[in-house]
């Protein structure tokens, strides 16, 4: 039969009691914010080609070596940067298991050949998702370390990355 539960006192007490005091740190926290705006659609010969987007980015992550910076990018190089970062973890350079990557926003059936892809709607919706692939991707735990992804943000001439790297 059950009767209750018994308190007992502890009377122990730590040989350290007292003697730490102020020793609270906050972490550091790194953070990378991207914005993508200005957007500009290209002609050749009369002809619109391609549109691009600037990317700025804002970062305390001291693997970017600077506070803020801004890019001209053109879809492709969006798509270039998936491609590179999805071959990085092929080649298993993180020893743990990659968390999923962000989807890239992809084509429309109409702008895959050319139809309405300059339209303002759809550029507008495209530059949307590129920026939440964008946030996601410089923030992802294992990504946010990737050297092109740093190069991608960071320098201007996008045809010097791709060919370093050559996927």
């Amino acid at each position: 039969k059950f009767i209750g539960w018994v308190m007992i006192r502890n009377d122990i007490v730590s040989k350290h009691e007292g003697k730490i005091k102020d020793v609270y740190v906050e972490p550091e926290v790194w953070t990378t914010s991207i914005t993508i705006d200005d957007v500009h659609t290209e002609e050749w010969h009369g002809k619109k080609s391609f549109t691009s987007y600037r990317v700025n980015t804002v970062t305390t992550y001291p693997k970017f070596g600077g506070g803020q910076f801004s890019v001209r990018r053109r879809y492709n190089d969006f798509v270039w940067l998936l491609q590179h970062v999805e071959a990085e973890i092929a080649s298993k350079k993180w020893k743990r298991p990659v968390e999923r990557l962000p989807e890239l926003p992809g084509d429309t059936v109409a702008s895959f050949f050319g139809w309405g892809r300059f339209e303002d709607d759809f550029v507008e919706e495209r530059r949307k998702k590129l920026q939440t692939f964008m946030n996601k991707l410089a923030n992802h735990p294992q990504c946010c370390v990737s050297e092109g992804l740093v190069r991608f943000l960071t320098e201007d001439d996008m045809k010097a990355i791709m060919n370093f790297y050559d996927i």
